[in-house]
């Protein structure tokens, strides 16, 4: 028996859906690479903001501290010049620390957590994981002197927050 002419055209339909399937993969692949860099990108910038926010709260906590106890030395060289004369204007403003030992340690141990040129740039699993724990451990500190200091972590207010408070824009009315 010959073969059926029209035997092309009933396998068209299943040729079509082949072809679109394949192409379907490689688009979604180049997509999902694409998708996968810039999800990777934000999450390292919101970590890279977090550990520079408690960085920050670092210096200001030890500037404080030495405005307010200056005949003690140093036990680390926490601040530089420059920081010490961008923030002096600052601390002067801000409570007085109590004078505790205690507290002195712990703002040093958070900056030196904190520091970024100690934390490893590469991404390979080992420094995300360091990373990771480097952030949670600066939390922590932070909560601690927070704590003996009598202040607050989160100076704003979250009761009765509206829409517009929650992604950090403001209302035109």
């Amino acid at each position: 028996m010959a073969s059926d002419p029209f035997d092309d055209l009933l396998d068209l339909e299943n040729d079509y859906y082949q072809e679109g399937y394949n192409a379907g993969v490689s688009d979604s692949t180049y997509a999902g690479m694409i998708e996968g860099k810039v999800f990777g990108i934000e999450k390292g910038y919101e970590k890279a903001l977090d550990l520079g926010k408690l960085h920050g709260r670092a210096l200001l906590w030890h500037g404080r501290f030495q405005a307010v106890h200056p005949e003690e030395p140093p036990q680390s060289a926490i601040s530089s010049p420059s920081a010490e004369s961008r923030l002096g204007g600052i601390i002067r403003t801000l409570p007085q620390m109590p004078n505790s030992s205690r507290l002195q340690r712990h703002v040093e141990s958070l900056h030196a957590t904190s520091e970024a040129s100690t934390i490893a740039k590469d991404n390979s699993d080992e420094a995300v994981t360091e990373f990771d724990d480097r952030i949670a451990k600066a939390k922590a500190k932070a909560k601690v002197v927070a704590n003996i200091a009598g202040e607050s972590l989160n100076p704003t207010s979250t009761s009765n927050a509206g829409i517009e408070d929650a992604t950090g824009l403001q209302a035109r009315h």
